[in-house]
C-alpha cells in the first residue's frame, strides 16, 4: 500500500488562506493518497485541510497589531512546532506572512529537515533585503506571483519559478458591471462608488474616518451617487455600520464579495494591498489609500525601499494610479482628486491602458508552470 503524503501549510492572512485553498482543492483531486493540514482559515478548511490554528481570522499585521496579538502568534507558533515534529511532513507549505513564517522555516530546516516551498514572496524588494540570506539558507523552491521577483532569486542562486498570479484567473469572470449589480441588488443606474477600508482591524480604526466623511462631500456634489462597502469575512460588520449610523447617505454594505462590488462600480477608494490589484486587474478607476498608527508610518518610512506603495504601480514601474499616504490620506485630498478625474474625459481611458498592461504582464501565460504542478511534479513525485 502506498504511503499518504502529507503536506502542511501555513497561511496566516485571508488572502493567503484563499489562495492555499486553491491548491489544496487541487491536490485533493488529484491524490487519493494526500493529508493536509496547518495554519489557516475557513477557506482551507472548507477545501479539506485540517487547520491547527487560525491565524488569518486575527488580521495580524503592523507593528502595534502584532503586539496586541502577540500572545496569540505565540501559542500558534507553538502549536505548528508540535504538530510537524509529530507530522513530519512531506512538504511544508508557506503562504506569504514572513514574519512568522521565515521563523518557521528555520525551525523546520534546520531542526527537522523538512523539504521548504515558499509561495509568494516576502516583498524583499521593498523592505528586509537581508531575509534573501535566511531564504537561500532554509527554503527548497521559490514560487513568485510578480515577474520581477524571479531575478532577484537567480542572482541569489535560490531555486525559483514565476507561477503566475492567482488574481488573474479569479478576475478574469468579473468584468460585467451590470450583472454583478444584480447579485449584489445594487441600483443599477447610479454612480456607484466602491470603499475598501480594509480586511484587518487596525486598517478599519484608521481607514474608514477618512471614507465616511469623504463619501459625504461628494453625496453633496453629485447626487447621483451610491457607495458600496465590502466587509471582509475578518471584520465584525458593526465595527464599519456605525461610522454611518444616522447618516442619511446612499450606502449598501456586502459581506464579503470585495470582488463583485469592485467590479459593478464606477470608481473605486482602495485600501493598499490585495485588494488595490484585484482592482487594477479588473482595470477599474480607482485610487490607493493607506494610513497607520504614528509609529507604525515613521518605521514603515525609515525601512522601506521602494518609489510606490500600490502593487499596480510597482509593476508599471510609474504612477499610474494615485496613492493617498498617511498625512495626505484625507477627504479633502480624495473629494480634490475625484473632481478633478471626472472633470477630464481623457483620465479615465488612460488609467483603464496603463491597468492593461499591468494585467497582461501577471498572466499564467508568462508563468515557468502552475503553482500546482510545480508541487506535484517537482516536490511530491520526485520524494516518491
Amino acid at each position: 500500500m502506498q504511503k499518504s503524503k502529507r503536506i502542511v501549510i501555513i497561511a496566516g492572512e485571508e488572502s493567503g488562506d484563499v489562495h492555499a485553498a486553491v491548491l489544496i482543492r487541487q491536490l485533493k483531486a488529484t491524490y487519493s493518497n494526500i493529508e493536509i493540514s496547518g495554519i489557516g482559515g475557513k477557506h482551507m478548511q472548507e477545501a479539506g485541510a485540517q487547520i491547527i490554528s487560525d491565524l488569518a481570522r486575527f488580521g495580524v499585521t503592523g507593528l502595534t497589531a502584532v503586539i496586541r496579538n502577540l500572545n496569540v502568534i505565540r501559542k500558534a507558533f507553538s502549536a505548528i512546532k508540535k504538530h510537524l515534529k509529530q507530522q513530519k511532513p512531506d512538504l511544508l507549505i508557506l503562504v506569504d506572512y514572513p514574519g512568522f513564517n521565515l521563523r518557521l522555516a528555520k525551525y523546520a530546516k534546520q531542526e527537522l529537515g523538512i523539504k521548504i516551498l515558499y509561495y509568494i514572496s516576502p516583498q524583499i524588494w521593498a523592505w528586509k533585503a537581508n531575509r534573501i540570506h535566511l531564504i537561500k539558507k532554509c527554503i527548497d523552491q521559490m514560487a513568485v506571483i510578480l515577474p520581477f521577483e524571479k531575478n532577484i532569486y537567480e542572482k541569489a542562486q535560490v531555486p525559483v519559478s514565476f507561477v503566475g498570479h492567482p488574481l488573474v484567473e479569479k478576475i478574469a469572470s468579473f468584468d460585467d458591471r451590470q450583472s454583478q449589480r444584480k447579485v449584489l441588488g445594487l441600483p443599477e443606474e447610479a454612480n456607484i462608488f466602491a470603499l475598501l477600508p480594509g480586511s484587518r482591524a487596525n486598517e478599519i480604526k484608521y481607514h474608514m474616518p477618512v471614507l465616511r466623511d469623504t463619501a459625504l462631500i461628494l453625496q453633496q456634489r453629485y447626487p447621483n451617487l451610491h457607495f458600496v462597502i465590502p466587509i471582509a469575512d475578518t471584520i465584525n460588520p458593526e465595527k464599519i455600520k456605525h461610522y454611518f449610523s444616522n447618516l442619511n447617505l446612499p450606502i449598501s454594505f456586502v459581506q464579503g464579495h470585495a470582488v463583485h462590488c469592485m467590479a459593478a462600480a464606477n470608481f473605486v477608494i482602495v485600501a493598499s494591498g490585495t485588494a488595490s490589484l484585484e482592482c487594477a486587474l479588473l482595470e477599474k478607476p480607482m485610487c490607493i489609500i493607506y494610513r497607520s498608527s504614528f509609529l507604525s508610518y515613521v518605521l514603515a518610512m525609515r525601512f522601506i525601499r521602494v518609489k510606490f506603495f500600490g502593487l499596480c504601480n510597482l509593476l508599471a514601474n510609474r504612477m499610474i494610479v494615485p496613492e493617498f499616504l498617511q498625512y495626505d490620506c484625507n477627504a479633502h485630498e480624495l473629494t480634490r482628486y475625484v473632481d478633478l478625474f471626472y472633470n477630464d474625459p481623457t483620465q479615465p481611458t488612460k488609467m483603464i491602458s496603463h491597468l492593461n498592461k499591468v494585467k497582461n504582464s501577471l498572466s499564467s501565460e508568462k508563468s515557468d508552470r502552475s503553482l500546482f504542478n510545480l508541487v506535484a511534479n517537482e516536490l511530491l513525485e520526485k520524494n516518491a
